[in-house]
Parts: C-alpha cells; structure tokens; sequence
C-alpha cells in the first residue's frame, strides 16, 4: 500500500504540484552551477530580501536598503553588510529584470538572496495531565537550582533564547505563532528557578527571549512571530540579544547579570552558493551564512557562551549528516581563542540514554542532553505540545550550563564547557567533539554531575538511565487510556523499513532556511501502551495535521526495528487505535508519514507507556 502511494506522490511532484519541496534539489543543483550574481527564476524566496556587502546601502525604486547590523560601534567585518527588501506592490514579487535593477543600483558585493521553514492544538484534560508529568520527569531526570548550595542574591546569567518567542524581558516570556520559543524558554525556567519564601520564585539565572523567526510564510510576518526566519533575521537577533545585554551592564550594572549565554534551538542545512553551513573561512561564506558566522564571533569575544542545537535526522534516501549550521559552527575556532570553538553543540537522548529516533547520521555530539518529552509553560497561556529533538536537549545544556556559572561566577565559558562535560554520564561514541578536547566520548548533561565536576559538591547522585525511552507515568497512562477506550482498533500489518516515509523523502529540513528544531508537532500525545492488559496498541487521539501512507516504527528490546502500516491517510480531526502484535517488548517508538499538503516525511518520537 505505502509504495504504491508513494510512486503515484512522486509523479504529482514531479509535475511540479508541491513546489515547495521540489525546489529544494532543483535549486541546490542550479545554485552550484552558477554564482550568486547570476541567479536567476526560480528564486528561493520569491526574490523579496536579499544580503550583500557596500560602503553605502542603496536600492533602486521598489526597494528599500538597510544595514543588517544595527548597533554601533562595530567591527569592520561586521559594518558593511546590507540588507535589501522588495517593498513596491505587495503580494508581488519583484520581476527577473527588477532583481537586475537592483544588483546594478546597489553595487553590492556578493548579493545573496535572503531565503527563508516550519509548520507547526487544545488539548484534553488526560493529555494535559501526560505533559504535566513529562514536564516533572524531565525535572527530575536533568536536576534543578534546588541542588545549588547557595542561590545568588541576584540572577548571575542572562539566557536568550533566539527563537520563535517575541521579544520579551525575564518573567514576561509570550507564546508565539510557534510555541517552540516560549515552551523552551519555560523549560529552562524550571530549571534554574526554585521556589522562595512567601510563595516567589527565586532564579539563578534570568530567562529572556528575542525573535529570530517572524514570518508566517514567505514574505508574510506574523504580530507573534511566525514559523520560519530568514538568516539575517537569525543574525539580527543575535546582535540585539548582544547589544541589549551589553546596554544593560552599563546602564544597570547592579540588575544587570555579568553573564551571557545564548540559546539557538535553531539551524538551517548546507545549500551551496545561498545558504551555506561550512567550517572554511568566513571569507568563503555568502553573505547571508558570513553575516551569522561573523556576529556569532562578535557575540563570543564580548564573552557568550553560545549553545546550539544538533540539529535532527533530515530523512530521505540520503539523508544529511553531521551537525546542520549553526551547531556545526562547534568545528570553528573563536577568533579571539582558537583552541575553543565558536558554539557548543548539543544532540538528544532519551530516558535510557540512548540517542533521538531523530538524531542526526553522525551527528552525535560530545555533550548531549535530554530530549524527549520537553514541555513547559506559564499558568495563563495555553498548553502547548510537547517537543522531542535536539532543540529540547540544547535548552536543557543551556540550564545546566548557566547553574554551573551561578556556582562558579568567575569561570570561563570554556571552563563552563568542561564541568558539563566532565561531569555528564557517558552515554556512548561521539562524532563531534568542542575543539578543547582532544577526544571525547557522548555524555548526558546532568546539574548535580557539573556542579561536582565544578568543584561545587552537592549532597546528590546523577539520575541513571531508565529501562525505556520515556519516564514511567503510570497514572497518566491510566487516564489517556481510559479517556479513549471507545475508540474501535484496527489491525496493522507489517511493512519493510525502506517503504517507511521517512525512508523515501526529505523533510522540510533541507529547505534553505532558519527553523526550530523539531520542525513540526505531528502527534503530541501519541503513545503505545505496553503496560494494559488488554494487549499491545498504539493511540492516537489526534493528529497536528493529516498523515498519507502513515507507519509505526518501534525498536524492541533486542534493539531491532520494525515497522508497522497504519493506513494511505490518516485525517487530522479524528483518532486512532491500532493492535500491535504480541510479544513485543518495545523501548522506544516513532511515528512517520507524508505530509498531506507539501508532500515532504514527518517523523516524531512518541510516548512509549510501560
């Protein structure tokens, strides 16, 4: 059934019916072959932005030009970048001979087109309750402020997480379009805030956020942010969330934390010629990656930590590996220190310390944090789903990290770096390893192990790894089970791995683009109940959009794979149930598809009840 969909999928695409993922490979291809400069129809992004470089920011009528680095003073490499917007007409894209117009008026060097990926639910009260205990269990398994000895009178780091939030001071965090942003930023609220006395919250580090990914579709910006951003986006943030902290020390020196450390649980994949993510020269870069390369630089020398998600698996029959930009920027050396990298970066593991479902092919990292189940938010904002992916992993190494400096406010990042390290559990072999090590093995960041590798020793234990995926949730379990009971369950057949579709097709990953990861919320409150008597199943209240030629792959005890076919569509409004053969002792599970309207696979981790 899956392989006869998908041939039939395949030949619509070819006909051009689902252009935004079509382009994807078409336009790699073209973009090798030919120079910025010459870059011609099909444009990534309907040709409004594009970046350069000029003594002078000008535009032709039909444009606007600005600089893409807004404070001053700045260093020379950083000055010369402008910024070029299409604003004649709206909901018209510049013509192939306006685009000319502008390369010839503006006379910047190396104009780059700015290209910008992402598709992100009420919930009922027992799905409510799961993301409740998935929120404590991941507390409880990572560590908190509770395991500091003393709690600084004042927040010793300021945490920015770049990302899909508006902007927004500490305590004053707001959902986005996206709830990737907000869920973050609360997540690493959890963990370096404890409760005080009279019913406040005291901090060890204060949480803020700044917007990186405005638009809600190309060339359409969201009031609450949106699902994607353009690199000159990312690389504005990245200077605003710089300068305001750098504002703030001189102006409220005593409110101000002495501490920085950024949070980018976002990326972007390799497109040669437009979007590169390289480690050669920034001087080999387009303007667009050179521009993030070169603040990223500015942000370490005033003294950053930069954290970094490792990005997650790209699908497809050859799927990309290593780390997606900026985590791979780990391989860079600081300019001002070039035995440490520019960013440290951070894959995921489950409960039982094993790596994502959707980890990166050799894109396992020399610190790795946990990453499934990641959810948290205030009390007057709606739940949002539950994330699973390197980005959850990144905002919990990002927690830790601020609780060891807390600790050890003279430390350096690159000694901040070492205590999490050192004190993380090994959880396996690494592909990448931060430039400072001459070796390393995976390990599972922990707040009580980098606080004693910091030489702060708590009275406590790091957790060990649990004999599953998920954290065991035994009454949350209980209740989603019996809140869907009366859906009828079907039979489902098995299906070779290769038919699965996250075998047969890339994600919306390999757009050129800035998107959080994970890039979607398929199934938030799926879950294979192991535990019932009545037999082994898989439950899906409700699909975050509709799924064709939908499979479930589980990996057993013994460490196999196996997939299972649930159907050639799967509507978003209604739920699910399907018997899973007997016998199986399953560890750990995913869910994967077509999306319905783009075409592109989806794959997400999802709960496993045991």
């Amino acid at each position: 059934m899956i392989g006869t969909l998908r041939r039939d999928v395949l030949s619509r695409r070819g006909t051009g019916a689902f252009p935004m993922l079509c382009a994807s490979s078409v336009l790699a291809a073209m973009l090798v072959a030919a120079p910025a400069a010459a870059q011609s129809p099909p444009y990534v992004n309907a040709a409004l932005r594009w970046i350069g470089t000029a003594a002078t920011c000008k535009a032709p009528a039909g444009w606007t030009a600005e600089r893409v680095f807004r404070a001053s003073p700045l260093p020379a490499d950083l000055a010369g970048f402008c910024l070029y917007t299409w604003t004649a007409g709206p909901g018209t894209p510049p013509a192939p001979e306006q685009v000319r117009g502008l390369f010839v008026a503006s006379g910047a060097q190396g104009l780059t087109e700015d290209a910008p990926v992402l598709y992100p639910a009420g919930f009922t009260p027992e799905e409510v309750a799961l993301f409740g205990g998935l929120r404590g269990a991941l507390r409880a398994q990572v560590g908190d402020a509770s395991l500091l000895p003393i709690m600084p009178d004042t927040p010793a780091v300021r945490i920015v997480v770049i990302d899909s939030a508006p902007d927004a001071a500490a305590g004053l965090i707001q959902p986005g379009a996206s709830r990737h942003g907000d869920t973050l930023a609360h997540l690493i609220e959890d963990l370096v805030c404890r409760p005080a006395s009279g019913g406040s919250v005291a901090c060890a580090a204060e949480v803020t956020t700044v917007l990186a990914l405005p638009w809600l579709s190309r060339g359409v910006t969201g009031p609450h942010g949106g699902y994607l951003g353009t690199l000159s986006d990312l690389a504005r943030a990245i200077e605003q969330a710089v300068a305001r902290w750098q504002s703030d020390r001189t102006t409220a020196p005593a409110s101000t934390p002495a501490r920085l450390l950024l949070n980018l649980s976002v990326g972007w994949e390799d497109t040669p010629k437009l979007a590169d993510c390289s480690t050669a020269a920034a001087s080999a870069l387009t303007a667009p990656a050179r521009a993030v390369r070169t603040i990223l630089q500015h942000a370490a020398a005033a003294g950053a930590l930069i954290v970094a998600a490792a990005g997650n698996d790209s699908a497809g029959p050859a799927p990309r590996t290593g780390l997606l930009c900026p985590g791979r920027y780990q391989a860079v050396a600081q300019d001002g220190d070039p035995s440490h990298s520019l960013v440290v970066a951070v894959s995921g593991v489950d409960y039982q310390d094993r790596p994502l479902e959707t980890a990166r092919p050799r894109g396992i990292t020399g610190i790795a944090g946990l990453g499934l189940g990641g959810v948290a938010w205030a009390p007057a904002d709606p739940v949002p789903p539950q994330l699973v992916g390197s980005s959850v992993s990144a905002a919990v190494v990002s927690a830790v990290s601020a609780l060891v400096w807390a600790a050890r406010p003279s430390a350096t990042p690159p000694a901040i770096v070492a205590a999490v390290y050192a004190g993380g559990r090994d959880v396996g072999a690494a592909d990448e390893c931060p430039l400072s090590f001459a070796q390393c093995r995976s390990h599972r960041a922990s707040v009580c192990g980098a606080l004693q590798a910091a030489g702060v020793a708590p009275n406590c234990a790091p957790p060990p790894p649990r004999p599953a995926s998920c954290p065991s949730l035994p009454a949350q379990a209980a209740a989603l089970a019996a809140a869907f009971a009366s859906v009828a369950p079907s039979s489902a057949a098995p299906v070779p791995l290769t038919a699965v579709a996250r075998a047969l097709a890339p994600t919306a990953q390999v757009e050129p683009s800035v998107f959080p990861q994970p890039i979607s919320g398929t199934c938030p409150t799926c879950w294979v109940d192991a535990v019932s008597t009545s037999g082994l199943a898989l439950t899906i209240p409700a699909l975050g959009q509709d799924l064709e030629d939908a499979a479930l792959v589980v990996r057993l005890s013994d460490g196999s794979l196996h997939a299972i076919d649930l159907g050639t569509l799967l509507a978003s409004a209604a739920p699910y149930a399907f018997i899973l053969p007997s016998g199986w002792i399953v560890q750990s599970a995913y869910l994967s598809g077509f999306d319905s309207l783009h075409q592109y696979s989806v794959t997400e981790q999802i709960f496993v009840a045991r």
